[in-house]
């Protein structure tokens, strides 16, 4: 970065206020659909099997934040970035004075942000419905700005080699749909082929989601924390790549 280059705080900042202007006016519909299908979804499994055993609420309450996540994180995130890529807008960014790797943490904090009512709704459906004994730790702040960046990045890199913002819509909601068997559903029900299941953004989140909330030993989640922010650093690469190609 050369001297004309503002800090990257200070970089960030302006990035993250550009971006909430914009989103200030759009917010509503962002939050009901990032809270509204993962919350009916932990609303609808405990009327249909109310005796389900507890292991299994767990999974699923846990499961559901992370969807709520990769809803915001992945399938909307993707089509902005595509809007942005179709439009031309992001060639206002490519000759910015600013780090596209600071872009890209702006834009992924910034749609994190949106499952965040969803996530909090769904801890309370976990506590009071459920009956799930949930213990909040402040760990989980850093772990959701985290899983943000993570499955961000892999929505910035989707928008940018989408031809599309429609396109890119449907490849997140796929992903979103891999994320959704893996939070609900033990793998061990699923056969060999869920392995392959690892390379998503959420399962290193999901462990240490549920090691946070449900008293398990941290030392198991630290290889988790490390892999996450492999991740997160890869994505961040890959995600500037691309946009520093025009298309």
């Amino acid at each position: 970065m050369n001297s004309s280059h503002a800090s990257l705080g200070m970089m960030f900042r302006v990035l993250m206020r550009m971006q909430l202007a914009r989103l200030r006016r759009h917010w509503r519909p962002y939050v009901v659909v990032s809270a509204v299908m993962p919350a009916g979804i932990v609303l609808l499994l405990n009327l249909t099997n109310p005796a389900m055993p507890e292991p299994q609420r767990a999974q699923i309450v846990s499961g559901a934040m992370l969807l709520s996540q990769s809803i915001a994180s992945i399938v909307m995130l993707s089509q902005y970035v595509a809007w942005l890529k179709v439009s031309r807008a992001l060639d206002h960014y490519r000759v910015m004075p600013i780090s596209l790797e600071v872009l890209v943490i702006a834009l992924t904090t910034a749609y994190s942000f949106f499952a965040w009512p969803g996530i909090v709704l769904i801890a309370f459906e976990g506590r009071y419905l459920d009956q799930v004994p949930i213990h909040f730790s402040w760990l989980i702040v850093p772990l959701l700005l985290l899983a943000g960046v993570t499955m961000g990045s892999l929505g910035t890199i989707m928008g940018l080699l989408a031809p599309d913002e429609g396109l890119a819509g449907l490849f997140g909601n796929l992903v979103m749909m891999g994320i959704l068997f893996l939070g609900m559903v033990p793998l061990n029900v699923m056969g060999p082929w869920a392995i392959s299941l690892w390379i998503l953004p959420s399962t290193g989140a999901l462990d240490i989601l549920r090691g946070l909330m449900f008293s398990q030993a941290l030392h198991p989640l630290l290889r988790w924390w490390l892999a996450m922010g492999i991740y997160a650093i890869v994505g961040l690469g890959m995600s500037a790549y691309f946009i520093k190609r025009p298309s």
